[in-house]
């Protein structure tokens, strides 16, 4: 019996051995089909009680025994089992939608979460994973080539330049047609603090510097999730703020039952210019082959015959950009509590000598359950961000205007004497070396964000939301230009100081009564019930002071001359609201809202506007639930009217001080020999100024197939603008020049469309794939009695930019030749060169024939890779930048200069008419005033262009240790390749940067950029 015992006890303890020798740590990540990761997955080991979930970053740790089954399991996604066999430690798993499960939660206006399946209009979504991936500070340009019907432009490569986004087409002939912005469920401000003298009344976009679009001040790698509501539908619960749509950004957050995370990330960036144009190297300065330094020409003569020095000037002036970033997260999630607290910088030194931009972020986001009815929480942040800039576009003390037109027997880097006298070659131009150190546009901007806000579930059926949110900064610029440096107003070389600042406040409130009935097992009903104010404020100060005493000393006691000018604007909305969803067995959905509004900018006595929204979605795949083919389809409709209110005190009409060219003074400007002189308007405001109004109807159908690896979405939307604002000009003996009232229509339509695909899918090896494709067409429909045309903003006087009924928004008018009714060019018999009309004519329309993006993401084990081609068809930009290069003879077609030329076309007058040009024109007659004119419809060029934006390859080494979770290593390229017939910088490019409503000029803007980064995370 002991024997028996003793074999019994000495067999278990074997046993037992055995078993735990065979228990092992597995680890891995968890994703969807669309590669993100999964956080919240469930992973259990069947038959016991042994579980762990995945974190923030899909990862997940369990110890497991060899040949048990462990299951993943996640609300919404089918379970997915596996069997633990020996020798396995490592396994990533791939999750797949249920087919009747409801599809995936979209945030949309005031922050609401709504399935998918229910909605009835068209929205975007994009991962914050795939902002940082973008490798853009800006988190604006990072959404380019994502999504449908949206549309980046980049104003320039330099740190802190701006970006611009439209969404569906321009739909006001005033302001700038961007979305509204909003972060966490508040709106915040996202314009140019580029703040001018008041006795200035021209355009500061087409010179000066590029400033920042104030979205920069947010931190990329702090947003968890973006929404882009593209049509006014999707928008109208925002009212008059969204009537160009809205995007939404939702920041990272803590997670329940999480613990403690901590996260840090580390890249390098090397940035160069991305395309230049093409210069000749053979001919120096100088007019007639001979050199003078009285002209800035390079026609002067052949170098290499007289065996005389050639200098690099472009090429040597631009070094490599660097980008350092660094962030550090930490998050926590308790039973009831969570948090995440972050830091990060971002140092750029920029392709133009002393430029950069420095951003520090902190974000706190924190949030807890009371008990089981109240959740309170709040987020908050605080940025400083400081820039350098150099100057740019129309502007003699601008690097790109100086820096193209050198002649090449001028060294440019032999910049100053011994005495700090800058050396250039043209007495009218700095020397951009010179420029960039003397001469910079400094700014620093502190940036407050926050919002508390709290739920309470007063029973099954209803419950209350409120929030609070600030967004408030100070902005402080500092401009001077040194004594000798011909960049100050006067282009006098005395030396100047401009100080601008801007204090901003933007304080949003809502209540909401949420409710969710279900009235009976095939009918329910849900919804919100609300109201919310608005209150912003924004004083703008500005300092000038001329004629420096002391060099160097840039304090405005130093100046003979002071100026100083400042405005306030004052604004406040409120709202109530009603937003009801009728659902029909989860099939069927009919959403219902209504927004009445009423806002300071249409006066004191002004009543409120009501905007109108409905649209339904029907799930018509539920019909066929056994089909093997169809997992899920919808179809959808919308209409919407949401309105765009007013720019502030354009109620009235006010008393101004005259300035030059406003036509009533004869060009002088008030003080005027130190009296001070004040005049009614030039323009009469109308009474009672109505809403513009941006009516839409949207139709959509998405579909997916074959387990869910393949479907698409479609929608076609119009969306007609009506109410629309303008200035008509009138009599001047009325004792007015302009007449301010609702007059104009204009219209869109278009098509978006996404298809996507899981190509592969595999345990180890899956490809997806995604494709957007947009088409916008805009029309101008209809202006003032009596106006033919609108300009739209202030530029050069030949090109320019109009509203024109019958033509799209924007497009552009230049000089235009003359053609007969083959549209064969007229040539001038005295002359040779081309015959123009006398008023300027439509060369073009800006906006893009289409839009196209191509996103593919493989994954291999431990290995990710992903491109994103980003195409372009159409847009046309004036060129105005190669023109001036050839009629200088500083482009590279300029070379070819030692025989004659004869233009295309047929004479247009005298003998000869109508019959083909013979006559021989000197190439400095052609390149000068033919292929060289700027003013003309040849410098009009076509923004066509195929560029891969980006390339990102990482590695991740799981489970590093007890206390490291994962290390991942990347390599990442932001625009290696462009591909474009356009002869200048990158045609993403804007003279006039992101607030103005018109696009499309290139003079002698700063270059775009490509870059090479590497990248380091790791997870604890």
């Amino acid at each position: 019996m002991k024997q028996t015992l003793l074999s019994f006890f000495v067999g278990s303890m074997i046993l037992t051995s055995v078993a735990f020798a065979q228990e092992k740590k597995v680890s891995g990540r968890v994703t969807g089909a669309d590669g993100k990761p999964l956080v919240g997955v469930t992973i259990a080991v069947q038959g016991s009680n042994v579980a762990t979930s995945t974190d923030a970053n899909g990862n997940y740790t369990l110890t497991v025994p060899t040949g048990k089954v462990i299951v993943f399991r996640s609300v919404g996604f089918a379970d997915k089992t596996l069997i633990v066999k020996e020798g396995q430690t490592s396994f990533n798993m791939v999750l797949d939608n249920k087919d009747n499960a409801l599809e995936e939660v979209v945030v949309t206006a005031l922050g609401i979460s709504k399935s998918s399946r229910g909605i009835g209009y068209s929205t975007s979504k994009v991962s914050g994973d795939d902002l940082v991936k973008s490798g853009e500070a800006n988190i604006i340009q990072g959404l380019a080539a994502k999504a449908s019907g949206v549309q980046i432009t980049s104003s320039a490569g330099t740190p802190g330049a701006s970006s611009k986004i439209v969404l569906r087409g321009a739909a006001s002939f005033t302001g700038d047609n961007q979305p509204l912005i909003v972060v966490d469920g508040v709106p915040i401000d996202n314009g140019l603090n580029n703040t001018k003298a008041g006795d200035d009344p021209y355009n500061q976009s087409l010179s000066g510097v590029q400033v920042a679009n104030r979205a920069l001040d947010i931190n990329p790698d702090d947003i968890e999730t973006v929404t882009i509501l593209k049509g006014p539908a999707a928008a109208a619960l925002y009212g008059q703020a969204a009537g160009n749509g809205a995007v939404i950004y939702t920041t990272k957050k803590g997670k329940l039952g999480s613990g403690l995370g901590i996260t840090f990330s580390s890249s390098y960036e090397m940035q160069k210019v991305n395309k230049l144009p093409e210069f000749q190297k053979k001919y120096g300065q100088g007019s007639g082959g001979t050199y003078t330094d009285r002209t800035a020409d390079s026609w002067g003569e052949n170098l290499i015959a007289a065996g005389k020095p050639i200098y690099n000037n472009v090429e040597d002036f631009f070094k490599n950009g660097n980008v350092f970033n660094n962030n550090l997260a930490i998050t926590s999630g308790g039973e009831k509590t969570t948090m995440r607290f972050s830091v990060g910088s971002t140092n750029n030194t920029g392709i133009i000598p002393h430029t950069s931009y420095n951003r520090y972020t902190s974000r706190l986001n924190a949030e807890s359950k009371l008990n089981d009815r109240i959740t309170v929480g709040g987020n908050f942040s605080f940025t400083t961000a400081n820039t350098r800039a150099a100057q740019n576009g129309s502007n003699i003390a601008g690097v790109m205007l100086a820096l193209l037109r050198s002649p090449v027997d001028f060294n440019l880097k032999d910049y100053k004497d011994e005495l700090g006298v800058q050396k250039t070659y043209f007495a009218s131009y700095d020397n951009p070396y010179f420029s960039t150190e003397r001469n910079p546009y400094k700014e620093e901007n502190n940036r407050f964000l926050g919002n508390v806000y709290a739920d309470i579930k007063l029973n099954d059926v209803f419950s209350v939301s409120w929030k609070t949110g600030l967004d408030s900064y100070a902005t402080n610029g500092n401009q001077i230009y040194t004594i000798g440096s011909n960049g100050d107003d006067d282009s006098a070389g005395w030396g100047e100081i401009k100080r601008t600042n801007v204090n901003y406040r933007n304080i949003y409130t809502d209540l909401l009564l949420k409710f969710n009935k279900k009235i009976s097992e095939d009918f329910s009903v849900s919804g919100l019930l609300g109201g919310n104010f608005n209150y912003v404020q924004s004083i703008a100060n500005f300092a000038r002071g001329k004629n420096l005493l002391i060099p160097d000393y840039y304090n405005l006691n130093n100046a003979r001359t002071l100026y100083a000018s400042n405005s306030e604007e004052y604004r406040n909305s409120k709202a109530i609201f009603l937003d009801a969803t009728f659902d029909y067995r989860n099939i069927l959905f009919l959403t219902l809202t209504g927004r009445n509004e009423w806002s300071t900018t249409f006066g004191r006595n002004a009543k409120g506007f009501f905007y109108p929204k409905a649209d339904i979605s029907y799930v018509f795949s539920d019909l066929f639930k056994d089909s093997e083919i169809v997992n899920f389809g919808k179809v959808r409709l919308a209409y919407s009217n949401v309105g765009i209110s007013p720019k502030p005190y354009s109620d009235r009409t006010y008393f101004t001080s005259p300035l030059i060219a406003d036509g009533m003074t004869n060009g002088y400007s008030f003080p005027y020999q130190g009296q001070l002189g004040f005049a009614i308007s030039n323009e009469f405001i109308a009474e009672n100024l109505k809403p513009e109004r941006n009516v839409g109807y949207e139709a959509g159908l998405e579909m997916k197939f074959l387990n869910n690896r393949l479907g698409f979405d479609f929608t076609y939307y119009q969306q007609r603008a009506s109410n629309l604002l303008i200035s008509m000009p009138v009599d001047p003996t009325s004792g007015f020049a302009y007449y301010y009232n609702n007059f104009g229509k204009m219209k869109n339509s278009g098509i978006e469309l996404t298809l996507n695909g899981h190509v592969v899918k595999s345990e180890n090896f899956n490809w997806n794939a995604t494709l957007n494709w947009s088409k916008n067409s805009n029309e101008v429909t209809e202006l003032a009695p009596g106006v033919d045309k609108l300009s739209i903003g202030d530029a050069f006087s030949s090109p320019q930019s109009f509203a024109i009924v019958g033509q799209p928004f924007g497009v552009i008018y230049a000089q235009k030749f003359q053609r007969n009714a083959q549209g064969q060019v007229l040539i001038d018999p005295n002359s040779g060169l081309p015959m123009y009309e006398s008023d300027l004519g439509n060369v073009g329309s800006t906006i893009p024939k289409w839009l196209m993006n191509i996103n593919n993401e493989f994954s291999y084990k431990n290995w990710s890779f992903s491109f994103l081609w980003d195409f372009r068809k159409g847009g046309k930009l004036w060129g105005g930048t190669n023109a001036v290069l050839i009629n200088r003879g500083k482009a590279a077609i300029t070379e070819d200069r030692e025989r004659k030329y004869v233009i295309d076309g047929v004479y247009g007058s005298g003998s000869n008419e109508g019959q083909k040009n013979t006559t021989e024109l000197t190439a400095f007659n052609y390149f000068k005033n033919y292929l060289g004119n700027s003013s003309s419809e040849v410098s009009i060029q076509d923004g066509t262009w195929a560029r891969l934006r980006s390339i990102d390859l990482n590695y991740r080494f799981n489970k590093v240790s007890k206390a490291i979770q994962y290390i991942q290593v990347g390599v990442n390229l932001r625009n290696p390749i462009l591909i474009t017939k356009y002869k200048g910088i990158d045609p993403e490019t804007s003279l006039t940067g992101s607030d103005q409503n018109f696009a499309g000029y290139d003079f002698f803007n700063n270059p775009g950029t490509k870059s090479y980064s590497i990248n380091f995370r790791v997870g604890f």
